[in-house]
């Protein structure tokens, strides 16, 4: 290795080291960077799905790309506009209405369980249970009063949660004007060999980190108006705010649904016990539809990630950065798996028969990097278990003939 090389190894493993010191210290602000690349994403997603649209497309895309952003965005504001005033006061009412029972169905739940006395005299046994059972006022009252002596530092990080929520608006539209000058300089920094690899490889991950934002939209939305509109049937109170919850924390996949259960299934407890099967039953039946029904159909056509993979990934990032790391977690997941499919599995180990995550048959056919005729073959193959069968057979006999033929050459046998 000639001095030059040596510097050049040098320097690229300083700033290999360094990178990934910034990602262990400043992970948050990577986070926010990430977030703030989707919300880009799905600004640019909103305009080129309009340009698409046969009445009004070909006439959008005569438009220059920020007047067109702008006016997605301002279309936007006005849809969140239009949603606040017609359900705003309503929702704002019940949302703090709900949080005012939350006491009262903890302690329904308390009396609740008396008629359990396997589960109550198991509870009995914590300190925590016995506080309960002998004072529940004064119980909650402790919570109330560390609250309230905690309040600054909860209202530091409520605003602190607005104002990072602010930067990443403020970053993703920003990303979103000019997406082509990140663009560059990220494919500037890649060898001039490998820069259509480069561009592949940002090309693959903002296709699959676009189907998966719709494909989590419009989960999201069936399983907020369902709940909605199943509570409302059902005369439970404060409906519309609890399927605004059910829809917001069903952008968290597998946790998402399991948390925004436990406030109706508490409240309904409370207000409404004699329909709490009936509740509890819906909340399965939407949660079966969303599950068996809804995502596949939408996966079939947008992005289907691995439920085990998905989950630990939300357990770690949780454990490292909190609420943040779980929310972004499947996104990160998404982004993690294309990244090994293009850079590990096609470059480095040369198999072009992969399928992206993202892609349908049309687009594996168009794939620069992309053997159809192998991905058909493997298709087949893994759709004829006796014919795989018969082939790992050939191989191993191949494997071994090989092996004898080399011990024979060497002189062992």
């Amino acid at each position: 290795m000639n001095l030059q090389a040596q510097k050049m190894f040098i320097i690229m493993t300083v700033a290999a080291l360094l990178l990934l010191l910034s990602f262990y210290y400043l992970i948050h602000v990577w986070l926010i960077v990430f977030a703030a690349i989707l919300t880009a994403i799905f600004l640019l997603s909103l305009v080129e799905y309009l340009t698409k649209t046969p009445w009004i497309g070909p006439h959008l895309k005569k438009l220059p790309h920020g007047l067109l952003l702008g006016t997605v965005v301002l279309g936007l504001i006005g849809i969140l506009s239009a949603f606040a005033a017609t359900f705003g006061m309503e929702l704002k009412s019940q949302l703090e209405d709900l949080q005012s029972m939350v006491p009262k169905a903890i302690e329904y739940m308390h009396q609740y369980l008396k008629s359990y006395p396997t589960i109550y005299e198991w509870l009995s046994t914590r300190e925590w249970a016995r506080e309960l059972q002998a004072d529940p006022q004064a119980f909650l009252a402790q919570f109330s009063d560390g609250a309230m002596a905690h309040l600054p530092t909860y209202l530091g990080g409520m605003v602190s949660g607005i104002g990072t929520f602010v930067v990443i608006m403020i970053l993703g539209l920003f990303v979103a004007i000019s997406p082509s000058i990140y663009r560059r300089s990220f494919v500037a920094m890649v060898p001039k060999d490998s820069r259509d690899k480069a561009e592949y490889l940002l090309d693959r991950s903002y296709r699959s980190i676009q189907q998966w934002l719709l494909g989590q939209l419009v989960v999201m939305s069936f399983v907020g108006v369902s709940t909605w509109l199943a509570l409302k049937l059902m005369g439970i109170p404060f409906a519309l705010a609890l399927g605004f919850i059910a829809f917001l924390l069903d952008f968290i996949p597998v946790l998402g649904p399991w948390l925004s259960a436990v406030p109706i299934v508490l409240l309904t407890a409370l207000v409404a016990p004699e329909m709490l099967v009936w509740v509890i039953v819906m909340i399965i039946v939407v949660q079966q539809l969303e599950s068996y029904v809804v995502a596949p159909i939408v996966q079939n056509r947008m992005v289907d990630l691995p439920p085990v993979a998905l989950l630990l990934s939300q357990v770690i990032m949780g454990s490292i950065t909190g609420i943040m790391g779980v929310a972004l977690a499947a996104p990160l997941m998404v982004i993690a798996i294309v990244w090994v499919q293009v850079l590990y599995i096609k470059f480095t180990l040369g198999d072009y028969a992969v399928r992206v995550l993202d892609q349908n048959d049309a687009q594996m056919q168009a794939d620069p990097f992309g053997d159809w005729e192998a991905y058909q073959k493997k298709q087949t193959i893994e759709s004829n278990p006796s014919l795989k069968m018969r082939l790992q057979m050939l191989r191993r006999r191949k494997l071994g003939k090989d092996a004898i033929d080399a011990a024979k050459k060497d002189n062992k046998l």
